[in-house]
This record gives C-alpha cells, structure tokens and sequence, in this order.
C-alpha cells in the first residue's frame, strides 16, 4: 500500500467539498460543529431507541439473509489468482508466477528459506520448485516490499576439472544461451578479456583469445583470476534475462540465469516516485 502526500489543490479540492456539503446538508454539518457533547448524547440516544423500534416492526426472514449472503462474491481460489497475474505479468520460469506473493509460493509447495541477499528485501532460497531445472541446484526468488515475486535467480551445480579452455563451462553456457534466445530473443553476447599482460606482437592467438571465448586457450583460468568475462542478455515481453558464467571462491565455475520481471519493477519504481 502506498502513501500519498496532498498537494495544495489536491487540499484545496478537499476544502471546496467540505464546503459544498456543509450547503446541501447544512443542518447536519453545523450540527457536529456547533452542538454540545450533551446534546449529540442525547441525539444518540433517542435515535438508537427508534431504530430498535423500527427493528422490531420488521420481519427479517432467512431468505432475506441468504439473498445477502447470494450475493457477496466468492473468494477467488489459489488457482484462479495465480491464472490472473500470469495474464497480467506473464509466465515465470520453473513453473512459478510472476507477482505472486510469498504465501502464494508456499501454497503451490514451494518451500521459502529466508536468504537475506544485498539490496533485496524478502529474498528466499526455494526448494520443491513446480517444474525445476536438472542442471540449476540452487534457485533464490526476491518478492520486494511489495511481496510480488519479480526476480528469479538461478545458479548451476558447480563444475570442476574442466579443462583449460573451459569446455565444460562453455558446453553449458551455450547450451542455455541457444534456449533463452529461442524463448526471450535478443541475445546479445559479451565477452572480454584484459590484454594487459599479452603481448599481440608476439603473441599471434592472443587477439584471437581476446575476440571470442571459444578461441581463448586459457580461458578458465582467466575467468578464474578475473581477467574474463562472459555473459549474454535477453529480452522477451515485460521480462528480462541474463546469462552469466560465475566462479565460486573455490576457483569452481558456474553458470547463473537471472530472471527479472520489468513491468513489476516499473511498477515499484512508480510506487517511490509516488512517495516521494
């Protein structure tokens, strides 16, 4: 729930009603302003005894309170929400909905283990996911302030005695690469590589190395001593995705997909600039 702040026409605006219905209901108006406590006592009284009397000439029959009851909406069910954020946000990636809330999860048997994550608040680790990946282990799901599900984080297992160009990383890289283009579309690849320290003169597969990850000879160790980057982002409809190979502080390589719902943030982004 947001707060807004009255501007001064917004307040003028609630001055100018006040004053058009203290016109058409002047009596009532004036009354509350100008009558004693006393006397609204008394007022209180006497109208409680009138209605009770009026409640008492009148023949409330069951039917009238099931023709009441008839017509208050039914709860919506679990299902039919999540069927309505998904229209409204979109799909989520291993069988989760965009924008729903944390309780919601846990109804659909996700199990929420708080991990608190920099900059994020209400962020989970999730296990028993409805439709997990067999290479993704570890999934973190962030639900804001607004306790809406926007990001899903995902991290492989690790891999280790991959070789020195990295094939085993690269295999699983551009296997989910080939999948998030053909799913979300835009892929844009970048790969660099610090030559600081490479002599291209002397050096004939070191632009080569410095051009493409699949040409670098050493790429796992310079991805593992910083000197490599690789990542790929996509983008489909109100959702956001990167790709990234990561390295653990055990000097393992994994690789990390993480999922962002735009049109959730921008809502978010909304709701400050409104409390601002």
């Amino acid at each position: 729930m947001t707060h807004k702040l009255l501007s001064c026409s917004a307040l003028g605006l609630f001055l100018l009603s006040s004053v058009a219905f203290a016109q058409e209901g002047s009596s009532d108006f004036y009354q509350n302003i100008l009558f004693s406590e006393d006397y609204e006592q008394q007022q209180q009284e006497n109208q409680a005894k009138n209605s009770a009397a009026e409640l008492l000439k009148k023949d409330i029959s069951a039917t009238n309170v099931l023709a009441v009851d008839a017509n208050t909406p039914a709860p919506q069910t679990l299902s039919q929400a999540l069927d309505d954020l998904e229209k409204e946000y979109g799909s989520a990636p291993l069988g989760l909905v965009w924008g729903a809330s944390m309780s919601d999860i846990e109804k659909m048997g996700v199990r929420l283990i708080p991990q608190p994550m920099k900059d994020y608040t209400n962020s989970f680790m999730a296990e028993k996911l409805p439709n997990p990946l067999k290479d993704f282990s570890t999934v973190y799901l962030v639900f804001g302030d607004a306790n809406k599900l926007y990001r899903v984080l995902a991290h492989s297992d690790m891999i280790s005695n991959d070789t020195p160009q990295a094939s085993k990383t690269l295999e699983l890289y551009n296997q989910y690469y080939k999948l998030l283009d053909k799913k979300y579309g835009n892929a844009q690849q970048n790969y660099s590589l610090t030559t600081q320290n490479l002599d291209l003169n002397f050096s004939p597969n070191a632009s080569a190395a410095a051009q493409s990850p699949e040409s670098n000879p050493n790429l796992l160790n310079d991805l593992l001593n910083g000197s490599a980057v690789l990542y790929a982002t996509f983008g489909g409809e109100n959702v956001g995705v990167a790709l990234a190979v990561n390295v653990d502080g055990n000097n393992q390589t994994y690789i990390e997909i993480d999922y962002r719902n735009l049109k959730i943030l921008n809502e978010n982004e909304l709701n400050v600039l409104e409390a601002l």
